[in-house]
């Protein structure tokens, strides 16, 4: 027959003895200090839901400030060009401008030049015509004389 032995029936009792003053004392505040564990980590995750809910509306936020930043430099660029572009059409428009005046003062001073060989040249052609005509008439003629043919000639040559 089975033997029954009174130390294991003593130790049964005291291990649900044991097991009932664990849990009136011990498991409820286990449990307690579990279920805040878990209510703090559950509020730590929601933290972090929120923190990076927060990180990616900021790194947007960024992204568009950086995009726009973008843009306004793209349009300091373009302006810049333009005024650059403005500058040299403005710079070649005088640059030609003072090229047409050049050109003009220089047409007019080889136009005045043109006039000063002429009429040197015909001081010049009038008295060696007044000299040739002096050996061939051999005679002399009067300084006033002289003059009154020369300046008859040079009258006569500015007419045509």
């Amino acid at each position: 027959m089975l033997k029954f032995d009174i130390n294991a029936l003593f130790t049964l009792v005291n291990l649900i003895i044991f097991y009932l003053l664990m849990k009136k004392f011990l498991f409820g505040r286990i449990k307690k200090v579990i279920e805040a564990r878990r209510k703090m980590i559950d509020g730590e995750f929601k933290k972090a839901k929120e923190t990076n809910a927060e990180a990616d509306k900021k790194l947007e936020e960024y992204e568009n400030r950086i995009a726009s930043y973008k843009t306004e430099g793209e349009q300091i660029i373009t302006d810049a060009k333009e005024s650059a572009k403005a500058e040299y059409e403005k710079i070649i428009g005088k640059a030609e401008s003072d090229v047409a005046s050049l050109k003009a003062e220089a047409e007019r001073e080889i136009e005045e030049e043109k006039l000063a060989a002429k009429k040197a040249s015909k001081e010049e052609i009038a008295s060696l015509a007044m000299e040739a005509a002096e050996k061939i008439v051999e005679k002399s003629v009067s300084a006033e004389t002289d003059s009154a043919i020369f300046d008859e000639f040079l009258n006569e040559s500015s007419d045509e």
